[in-house]
């Protein structure tokens, strides 16, 4: 009972010591290894002592904790990959919409930022974007003129929310996803609920039908 408990008191000691050294980021990962420690030192160490193996268990209590120690050390010190905490997602949001290709068109009113589908990956058809031909892409003289060939990213604010629910509109209206975006059915924003085109809130995963 003494080794158990002496186990465990250690075990409690190297989570702590790797709390404190991974800079207080305590994550999933070390979430995991920490339980996986636990299972393996305890677990073994008890099993050699009810089978009468003490000098076995001692043995295997010290090299357990030793090892697990120097790779908890190697995986959740500051600057490990392990250490790091998770990002939000997406960590940054295209320029374009899912599959479609920047394109500065030359208007009147001089060069505007848009976004072209090559491939026809519209869910609404050409009707609301047509397919752009790819071989106005070299020759300047098979540009399309017509507005329904380009996926506009001018907006009429300039604050970022409001911007990004105005590019969402477009975007659900011209039956494309975007990620970080929309999902094709509702606007997403950072707390992971939706905005709907008309500006009512969604809770995550209840699309607006």
């Amino acid at each position: 009972m003494l080794t158990t408990y002496l186990g465990f008191a250690i075990v409690i000691i190297i989570i702590v010591f790797l709390f404190v050294y991974s800079d207080q980021t305590f994550n999933i990962y070390l979430l995991l290894y920490v339980i996986g420690a636990i299972s393996v030192i305890a677990g073994g160490t008890i099993t050699s002592v009810n089978s009468g193996k003490s000098i076995a268990a001692g043995l295997f209590f010290i090299g357990a904790l030793a090892i697990f120690v120097i790779f908890g050390l190697k995986w959740f010190s500051p600057g490990s990959v392990f250490a790091k905490t998770p990002v939000s997602w997406p960590p940054t949001i295209n320029t374009c919409p899912d599959y479609l290709v920047q394109y500065v068109r030359n208007t009147p009113s001089g060069p505007e930022n848009c976004c072209i589908d090559l491939i026809g990956i519209s869910k609404k058809g050409e009707g609301v974007l047509k397919v752009f031909p790819k071989e106005a892409l070299n020759d300047s003289t098979k540009v399309p003129i017509n507005n329904i060939s380009y996926f506009s990213l001018k907006t009429d604010s300039s604050d970022a929310t409001a911007k990004k629910q105005e590019l969402c509109k477009r975007a659900i209206d011209a039956g494309l996803t975007w990620e970080g975006i929309t999902n094709g059915e509702s606007c997403t924003i950072p707390s992971g609920n939706g905005i709907a085109p008309d500006g009512t809130i969604i809770p995550a995963g209840c699309p607006k039908l």
